[in-house]
């Protein structure tokens, strides 16, 4: 919006730009509009952004991030269509250029469980990021090619919504309620968790190709015959694609690095998590 108030030169600006990892491929039209280079452009926090990030139903909906997502890179159209590894890199660059190219990150030791602080250097880590190939696919032992796309945001945040519910279930357990009711709560977790497993591999699967008896090609995309095929067919082949996709949503920011125990000298591939609310 155009204003003219004289201030306006002190506003923030653009920080720097960053490459996705997606380089923008498996986006629709309206999605993000990146430049000849598949770069992004990135702005730093305001006070408002920050106090978003510490709103806890925000976060668990997904509603911070995108908000946040919103206000510091304003090149991207729909952030709930963006893939989870471009959520990460652009989480990621936000808070490089709000605090600075450092974060601390704190990991317990396996062996002597002393709390360890390290300091991660952000464009390192940006700059090693691991790129997705145009397309994915893999073919079952009954002959169909099943093509494969990455998560998107969308599947991290009913991710989140699932292990809450079943936090919420652990605790109901937890408290002094009788055999059977406990019972009745572990199973409805374990079939919505279920159906959740099987609404995300269909999600991720683009379309299923096939030749049929008379050797013609069959291309099937529907969603709903998708998900009907994957709860129908053997575990093996379920496994097959589970698998591909957990390959396929690693892609992007390393998520490990390598520890020492300051206290016991003990060493070992460290995980980070991209928490946004450890941002400030």
């Amino acid at each position: 919006m155009a204003t003219d108030n004289p201030l306006q030169r002190f506003y923030r600006r653009e920080a720097f730009r960053v490459k996705l990892p997606s380089r923008g491929h498996f986006y629709s039209d309206g999605v993000v509009d990146l430049d000849d280079n598949a770069e992004l452009g990135i702005l730093p926090m305001t006070a408002s952004d920050e106090l978003t990030l510490k709103t806890p139903d925000a976060l668990l909906t997904g509603k911070a991030i995108i908000d946040v997502i919103n206000s510091c890179a304003p090149e991207v159209k729909n952030p709930k269509k963006l893939l989870s590894c471009d959520i990460d890199t652009i989480m990621i660059s936000i808070r490089r250029a709000s605090y600075g190219d450092e974060a601390d990150i704190n990991s317990d030791c396996p062996n002597c469980e002393h709390v360890n602080t390290y300091g991660l250097d952000l464009d390192t880590l940006l700059n090693q990021s691991e790129t997705l190939e145009n397309s994915y696919e893999v073919v079952l032992p009954q002959g169909l090619t099943v093509f494969l796309t990455p998560g998107t945001y969308d599947t991290v945040i009913k991710q989140y919504r699932a292990a809450f519910e079943n936090s919420k279930a652990q605790r109901a357990i937890a408290q002094s309620i009788s055999d059977e009711a406990a019972l009745n709560v572990l199973s409805q977790a374990f079939r919505e968790m279920a159906k959740l497993n099987f609404d995300l591999i269909a999600e991720a699967i683009v379309k299923i190709i096939f030749t049929d008896e008379e050797g013609e090609e069959q291309v099937v995309s529907d969603k709903n015959q998708i998900r009907e095929f994957i709860v129908n067919i053997d575990k093996k082949s379920v496994d097959i694609i589970d698998t591909k996709i957990a390959e396929i949503n690693k892609v992007g920011i390393q998520r490990v690095i390598q520890a020492l125990c300051t206290e016991c000298g003990h060493k070992w591939e460290a995980s980070i998590e991209f928490n946004p609310v450890n941002f400030s």
